[in-house]
């Protein structure tokens, strides 16, 4: 099936007016649109053949289920012109992967608080029953409201059979958990491994998994642990380099098991950190001298402390 691509200015559905094409991605395009009866711009994603058609429905039925500040809002799906829809919220801001091509290393407490902002947003569609199986810094808006996840399009809901096969790797390489890479089912606990690789790559300015090819990423994932993050940055707290090597672990075992576990650890380390910074070391105060004490009754006939 060839897909053929919006123009600008045309209208899709006998409802929105295309302006320009924001992705392509292999299951369809999104394009900045016109609801022309509410008068304000979306993003609308549409589906690129038949044969993804099913992926397409489990996306909406995601983005139906949710509803936090952390997840990007869906407006409206539907059919039309044989092409399924999808219409989204349009989101101001520059995604987190821009943010990391133009800062490199974050400081630690903006590192910190876009982590929690992704794990909120997670625990709230884990908790509604939806995997997204696709956090990386691209699908991160830092929007006005806060960071918010886009892009459900390999999302899985948990109380239903999962569209990808045992066996396919479907995903970014240098986000995905050791689990998923492997083609074997994965819960919850894939996506914090998601915030685990975002988190190294804020705080050490790059990836923790490299390669020249996708194949390379992978076995640096599965076989290689990652480049110890004090090596690339000296001013970390040692609590919270603990939490990234256990979310990054080899062994699904030790990984957070819900989201809710992996905030209270960043705010338990925020606590310790404020908590050494803030202490105060008291240095012996001298004491006037006798011959000072004297004088100063001598001279004011009380005792002024300070004033010798």
């Amino acid at each position: 099936m060839i897909v053929r691509s919006l123009r600008p200015g045309s209208v899709f559905a006998d409802r929105y007016e295309i302006v320009d094409r924001l992705a392509d991605g292999g299951m369809g395009q999104v394009y900045r649109a016109i609801d022309l009866p509410l008068c304000r711009e979306v993003a609308l994603k549409l589906v690129g053949s038949s044969a993804h058609a099913a992926r397409f429905e489990v996306e909406a039925h995601a983005l139906a289920r949710l509803d936090h500040p952390g997840c990007v809002r869906i407006v409206a799906t539907g059919h039309a012109d044989d092409r399924q829809y999808i219409a989204m919220e349009l989101l101001p801001g520059p995604t987190l992967s821009e943010l990391l091509l133009a800062e490199d290393q974050l400081p630690v407490p903006r590192a910190v608080r876009i982590a929690r902002e992704l794990l909120r947003a997670l625990g709230h569609a884990h908790d509604r029953g939806v995997l997204h199986r696709d956090v990386k810094p691209d699908n991160a808006i830092l929007a006005p409201r806060g960071v918010v996840l886009i892009d459900f399009g390999l999302a899985c809901l948990r109380d239903e059979a999962a569209i990808t096969q045992t066996g396919m790797c479907v995903g970014s390489p240098s986000y995905l958990a050791p689990e998923r890479l492997l083609g074997r089912p994965a819960d919850a606990r894939a996506d914090l491994y998601g915030v685990g690789v975002i988190l190294y790559e804020m705080l050490g300015g790059i990836r923790p998994f490299v390669g020249a090819t996708p194949r390379e990423i992978m076995r640096h994932a599965l076989e290689r642990p990652p480049r110890p993050l004090r090596a690339l940055r000296d001013d970390l707290p040692p609590a919270l380099v603990e939490i990234v090597t256990r979310a990054l672990a080899k062994d699904p075992a030790r990984w957070f098991e819900t989201a809710a576990e992996m905030l209270v650890a960043l705010d338990e380390a925020r606590h310790d950190e404020a908590s050494a910074s803030s202490t105060v070391i008291h240095l012996p105060v001298a004491l006037p001298s006798r011959r000072a004490r004297l004088w100063s009754w001598l001279r004011y006939g009380r005792w002024r402390w300070g004033r010798v």
